[in-house]
């Protein structure tokens, strides 16, 4: 498959990342996001409340005010009622919390989106089921374990490459990060860092598990990293493109205010996923167009036969971590 040679595709293929400029609609396709994501959050404050879990209604409180304040309390703690994926190392129940509703389905299949995506991927384009939800209060009011926390998902985000996240068969995958801001992203409240031309190497470098010796710390040890090193502010309706491995991390969000934002994946479509038995739903397809996703509720139904057949069999994670590097002790 040839692709188009536009000079964000070219910058991609030579940077390992490229940035888009108002791709998005701030107001038609950020807010409802915003807004479906805070109605969930309150309905989920008074259920906690209801189940002696908090005894905080927020009350004065809304918006994103509502949840920085609850993020910054709560932490990790019920942060996967606003997670776009099932962590693999879970022990599965029947009610696996996740995030599934029908703006975030939109936001997804985006025309506009998918339309920025077909340079890089062609005609054909599916939705890996790998995203990360990163909802990052300020560092300085986040409990002590939230900040310790590997993750990265609402505190610093560590050097990684995504391809650490997935299976060895999606090693020749063309997949690729689209790094979807919901909120201003700066060098104040934490944006993007990016090593330019790291994924030229074509492999992995070390990435270390949290062990005794480094409990808070999983990644690529900062001391490998180059020190030609690239800031990527972003607001809200760009999109910054990665490849699957360029070396990145996050900054500490040092500001007064919420950091929010999405890595979504995408691929060409019929390649592999990498992610266990999940496999990629069709966003775009000009050869086979009924097999495209169209309805929330087929997106709903994707993620409810995950649910049940890792809950029914057990789940196999698999890891790509450097466990013998001396870097990582």
């Amino acid at each position: 498959m040839v692709l188009t040679q536009t000079k964000n595709a070219i910058e991609l293929r030579e940077k390992g990342y490229t940035v888009l400029k108002n791709i998005l609609n701030p107001e038609l396709d950020i807010q409802p996001v915003i807004n479906e994501n805070i109605s969930v959050l309150k309905k989920l404050i008074a259920q906690l409340n209801s189940e002696g879990k908090i005894s905080n209604y927020y009350d004065g409180l809304d918006g994103i005010d509502l949840l920085n304040k609850f993020i910054s309390d709560t932490g990790n703690e019920f942060f996967d009622y606003f997670n776009i994926f099932l962590n693999f190392h879970r022990d599965p129940t029947e009610n696996d919390a996740m995030y599934i509703h029908p703006s975030m389905f939109n936001l997804l299949r985006n025309d506009r989106l998918l339309d920025s995506l077909e340079q890089f991927l062609g005609p054909d384009i599916a939705v890996n089921p790998l995203h990360i939800t990163r909802i990052k209060p300020p560092q300085k009011n986040l409990p002590t374990d939230v900040k310790l926390h590997p993750d990265g998902s609402i505190s610093k985000t560590n050097w990684h490459q995504d391809l650490w996240a997935f299976e060895d068969s999606a090693n020749d995958t063309n997949v690729i990060t689209v790094w979807v801001p919901i909120t201003e992203a700066n060098e104040k409240n934490g944006c993007l860092v990016v090593v330019p031309e790291s994924h030229k190497l074509g492999e992995l470098s070390t990435h270390c598990a949290p062990s005794e010796t480094n409990l808070g710390f999983k990644g690529i040890p900062d001391q490998i990293v180059s020190s030609d090193r690239v800031t990527l502010p972003a607001n809200p309706g760009d999109i910054i493109i990665l490849d699957k491995l360029i070396q990145h991390c996050s900054l500490e969000n040092k500001s007064d205010q919420l950091r929010w934002s999405y890595d979504l994946r995408y691929q060409s479509a019929h390649q592999p996923a990498g992610q266990g038995i999940r496999q990629p739903w069709l966003a775009r397809s000009k050869s086979n167009p009924d097999s495209v996703f169209k309805t929330f509720e087929e997106w709903s139904n994707y993620w409810s036969a995950i649910k049940q057949t890792e809950y029914d069999n057990g789940l196999t994670g698999w890891t790509r971590f450097s466990l013998n590097d001396p870097l990582c002790f």
